[in-house]
């Protein structure tokens, strides 16, 4: 897989960091600008493929600042190679 440019067409959020506390839980960072409009996607699905094809399945679970950034947790923990890879959030 080295080399290989993978194209991502209107990805709905980027993986940003773990939450500290809980290691079942991502923030991501889906571009919004405000509280408001972070809170319309509350209870939305939030689905992240890996490289293999796996499907992560995970719930947005509330709000991770003032800036629109998203709490997402998942049932399992998602591998350390999805930080900095776009997530899919369905509205």
């Amino acid at each position: 897989m080295i080399g290989k440019v993978v194209a991502v067409v209107d990805p709905k959020g980027i993986i940003v960091n773990y939450h500290i506390a809980y290691t079942k839980e991502v923030l991501v960072d889906a571009g919004l600008k405000s509280k408001r409009e972070a809170g319309k996607l509350i209870g939305k699905k939030a689905v992240w493929t890996d490289e293999k094809g796996n499907k992560y399945i995970g719930k947005v679970s509330g709000m991770h600042g003032r800036k629109g950034t998203l709490k997402v947790k998942f049932k399992q923990s998602l591998p350390a190679t999805a930080l900095a890879k776009p997530i899919d959030i369905m509205e």
